[in-house]
């Protein structure tokens, strides 16, 4: 394959045993015999490396690349990129060189004082100081440890104390709401598009989910992160949708959650089921999109929160305090309303990997009981 991609020819001819006879007794074990045929031969060869530099090189890069989210990696190219141009600017290093560069707090601290000055945030700044010590130990550029960064910490609570915060608030999307949004797709509009956004309004409620684990960013689908026809299966009671990855599982163990038939106006699983009918006359891979559009477009995130908050509008709800994550905050909101246990809510929400993991081993009638009783709050 190799040689008739780049248009070479590789040729060959056997040499029997008897014409090379020292690699014919190496090929057989028969040290003795190849002994008395070569020995000048060293008695303790050199050990033979496993693998090439080069081919190790690139193992050890590709390592590199892992090790991070693809979106923190972004952020933190942005962020050393951001911390080099500062120091060119001030003088402080002449030119790049990371053989012969070095870190030190007062850098540091002089960076955070400069990101301060054109009011980047606290959150930005920390995440930039992150990108320094990352890149840092990639490039082995030598960098403090962190019991020579008394000062420096200092510094960042001073920030912290001096930014105040603007929170925009989030309002809930309650059980309530939901209803009023699905009868309100039902009654006025028709389409697969319109069916796909109720199937992924309703899953997104019952299943506690983060607006990213069922919308993709910028139409850029991945089967290997994002949702997938074959992550949804329908079963008898229920719908088991299977998540590849979420924030609380950084190492993509996944979780298959449960939606449960809630006998009610708005059922996750009778939703479902009737949105999967309409998916498969689409004649889908396993590995396309869950959630597509008219167009055969993944569900992107701005697309899902723009038309969500026209089925708001049109409900007379003033929808610029809602977004994606109001799915999430509301199921938090109606299972507290509806007084079940604070333990359980944070086990079907996922909030730690603690909780993700005993997800997994909650019984099934607890989550359903769970469900029903969103409903009812």
């Amino acid at each position: 394959m190799c040689a008739a991609k780049n248009m070479f020819v590789v040729s060959s001819q056997h040499v029997t045993g008897k014409c090379n006879m020292i690699a014919d007794s190496l090929s057989r074990l028969q040290m003795d015999r190849f002994r008395r045929l070569a020995p000048e031969a060293d008695h303790i060869p050199e050990a033979t490396p496993v693998g090439s530099h080069v081919e190790l090189g690139g193992v050890i890069d590709d390592l590199w690349e892992k090790a991070i989210a693809p979106s923190t990696r972004l952020a933190y190219s942005t962020g050393f990129n951001f911390f080099i141009q500062f120091l060119l600017m001030a003088g402080l290093v002449t030119c790049v060189d990371y053989n012969n560069m070095s870190v030190s707090e007062d850098m540091l601290i002089h960076f955070v004082a400069h990101c301060y000055n054109i009011n980047l945030s606290y959150a930005t700044i920390k995440l930039y100081l992150c990108a320094v010590k990352f890149m840092c130990l990639k490039e082995n550029i030598p960098y403090p440890s962190n019991t020579n960064l008394n000062r420096i910490q200092t510094v960042l609570g001073g920030v912290k104390r001096a930014r105040v915060k603007n929170v925009k608030p989030r309002y809930p999307i309650t059980f309530n709401i939901l209803k009023d949004a699905c009868a309100y797709i039902r009654e006025k509009l028709s389409s697969f598009s319109d069916l796909m956004f109720e199937t992924a309004c309703t899953v997104a409620f019952f299943g506690c989910l983060r607006c990213g684990e069922f919308t993709v960013n910028n139409s850029y689908f991945d089967h290997n992160i994002n949702l997938c026809v074959s992550d949804m299966v329908i079963s008898e009671d229920c719908v088991l949708l299977h998540l590849k990855k979420s924030k609380t599982d950084p190492f993509r163990d996944g979780v298959t959650l449960k939606l449960f038939n809630t006998d009610t106006i708005v059922c996750p699983n009778s939703i479902c089921s009737k949105y999967m009918k309409a998916r498969q006359r689409q004649c889908p891979s396993p590995n396309d999109p869950l959630f597509v559009t008219d167009n055969g477009q993944a569900l992107s995130k701005t697309v899902f929160i723009a038309k969500f908050r026209h089925v708001l509008q049109c409900l007379s709800i003033h929808s610029d305090l809602y977004n994606g994550h109001s799915f999430r905050i509301g199921a938090a909101t109606s299972s507290a309303a509806a007084i079940i246990e604070d333990h359980l809510i944070k086990v079907l929400g996922r909030w730690s990997s603690d909780a993700y993991c005993r997800y997994i081993r909650t019984p099934q009638s607890s989550i359903r009981n769970a469900q029903r009783a969103l409903t009812m709050s």
